[in-house]
């Protein structure tokens, strides 16, 4: 220790003598010095000057905000520039891109969701977004140093889904899920000014499309104040979503207030005109059972009713995937056919037992709705007493054979001993009736269409004169997949308010081509007493998919 002392007091000045004189701290002096590594700082330091990289939006079209509408494109470039040079070109400077769009509002109940819209300098990108306020961001990152640079524009998108037409279709890309479309042009949203077609609606805003084969869209009108539940059902299971944002808000135990444990949906559809609260129900066929959900209109609430109890049906036949849409509320809690005892059976209001129709006098009924000896095989309601009591249409198979049946349980009760209207045989008039695919009847004049192969036909059942080709499609591979009129089963919606664009004027027309794997709708005016098309004017859309049905979804805006 002594040694390494006098070594120290050596190289050190002798300003530092005294403190090796004290011992205590002399000793702890002498090993930091030791610790300590001897550096000679030569000032040898390389600098470089940092890149100099710039985002501008001078010169180009961009705006300082934006206000789209959702699913819409959002389109923007602007310039950027690396020490000096305007990059042109993905190669020309060591630069990264990504484009972030997020929501602008923070706190409470906002979205923290960002989404990854691009990795070029050049967004192309579609919003999917619901309403609201968002910022699209880019950031550049140089690679050399790591550092980013950002610039963000405001973006307001709002909804534009609060009517239209809508198209269910199973897709093409991937057999046994459903999506859904929906068509806003003047035809079918009133004070529309654009034309649009919004396709995969629900995977793009769900995640994932439908599973399951489509059987019906339906837009319920619970309430009037802009909260109703489109409901959408598929072979697999029943879901809701927002009629604005088509976002998922109810699964298929949501619709119960008791769900049943098989999730097999054949039928979905309404019950009931609309027209007084408390008198109209939202119908389930499930697992061969029947679900009805009375409900009570609300200008301003929101969805609360909820399917209760199956109905009782002690023989158990098959039913068909129908329900007469416009039965009286006050005679019928339901009216259904069964497809194994051939008959129409139905459930009094507010009851859950089904039952038997009165017997039938068969000097004056077209058939006896008891026993009718026939097979449904599709049907659709159409012109009645009035546009709210309308009478219902089936097509009917008995062996090789098809007719048309007209019923009417939308004035007359279950006593009634003439309910079978009508019964038209059809084999004679109707080319290519055994391989329909679909049919419509007429809310105003009498006739039908029904689809087969590429063909539309016009039946005017009443007139004993052969079913006319109403179209043809521009492809003899097109297939005719399903045919729609312009109508609407609330009657104050549909006649007192007058929301229903077009009503009983036009005609959508959907196909299916099996070659190129494409679908199509198609859009006619109509003369609505005679169905006959005007070919002058229409609309076209691609459907990715094969559609299976169409409906329109309310706006009281």
């Amino acid at each position: 220790m002594n040694k390494i002392k006098n070594y120290w007091q050596k190289c050190l000045p002798p300003s530092f003598s005294p403190l090796f004189e004290r011992e205590g701290l002399g000793v702890s002096l002498l090993f930091g010095l030791c610790l300590c590594s001897c550096y000679a700082d030569k000032g040898n330091y390389d600098y470089h000057k940092l890149d100099a990289v710039a985002i501008s939006t001078e010169g180009t079209e961009i705006q300082d905000e934006y206000a789209i509408m959702r699913f819409d494109e959002l389109e923007l470039t602007p310039n950027v520039s690396f020490n000096g040079q305007q990059v042109t070109d993905a190669a020309s400077a060591p630069l990264d891109y990504m484009w972030t769009f997020f929501s602008a509002a923070s706190g409470a109940g906002s979205s923290n969701t960002i989404d990854t819209l691009g990795y070029d300098r050049h967004l192309k990108a579609t919003i999917i977004r619901p309403s609201g306020n968002y910022f699209a961001q880019l950031t550049v990152t140089n690679r050399n140093d790591g550092i980013s640079y950002f610039w963000r524009v405001p973006v307001a998108v709002s909804d534009a889904f609060d009517g239209g037409w809508m198209v269910f279709y199973e897709c093409a890309d991937r057999a046994g899920y459903a999506d859904l479309a929906l068509v806003l042009n003047p035809w079918v949203k009133d004070n529309a000014t654009f034309n649009r077609c919004y396709t995969d609606l629900y995977r793009l805003t769900n995640g994932n499309a439908l599973p399951g084969h489509p059987i019906r869209c339906l837009d319920i009108a619970m309430t009037l104040s802009g909260h109703n539940v489109v409901g959408l059902c598929t072979d697999q299971t029943l879901v809701g979503v927002t009629d604005n944002a088509i976002e998922l808000v109810m699964n298929f135990p949501h619709f119960f207030n008791e769900a049943p444990e098989t999730e097999k949906p054949l039928w979905y559809s309404h019950q009931g005109s609309g027209g007084v609260s408390g008198q109209s129900a939202e119908v389930l066929i499930n697992d061969n059972k029947i679900y009805t959900n009375i409900y009570s209109l609300s200008p301003t609430g929101e969805r609360e009713s909820h399917f209760g109890i199956p109905m009782f049906n002690n023989d158990g036949g098959v039913l068909a995937a129908w329900n007469a849409e416009l039965a009286n509320p006050l005679q019928y809690n339901i009216v259904v056919y069964d497809q194994t005892y051939h008959r129409f059976l139905y459930a009094p209001y507010r009851s859950a037992q089904l039952e038997t129709f009165g017997v039938q006098d068969m000097s004056i009924a077209a058939f006896d709705v008891n026993a009718t000896d026939m097979t449904f095989v599709m049907g659709d309601w159409g012109v009645g007493t009035s546009r709210v009591y309308a009478h219902d249409y089936m097509l009917m198979e008995k062996g090789s054979e098809r007719y048309l049946a007209v019923a009417n349980f939308s004035t007359s009760n279950p006593n009634n001993n003439a309910i079978g209207l009508g019964l038209y045989p059809l084999d004679a008039l109707c080319p290519d009736v055994t391989s329909a695919t679909t049919m419509s009847a007429s809310n105003v004049g009498h006739f039908i269409y029904y689809g087969a192969g590429n063909h539309v036909y016009n039946l005017a059942y009443d007139s004993n004169q052969p079913a006319d080709i109403a179209w043809t499609a521009p492809s003899t591979d097109e297939e005719v997949t399903c045919v729609r009129i312009m109508k609407y089963y609330h009657g104050s919606i549909y006649g007192a308010f007058g929301r229903v664009p077009q009503a009983d004027n036009l005609v959508h027309i959907a196909t299916w081509n099996p070659v190129t794997r494409q679908g199509h709708l198609y859009q006619y005016l109509i003369n609505p007493a005679s169905g006959i098309l005007d070919e002058t004017v229409s609309f076209d859309y691609p459907i990715p998919g094969r559609v299976k049905d169409m409906a329109w979804k309310f706006s009281m805006q």
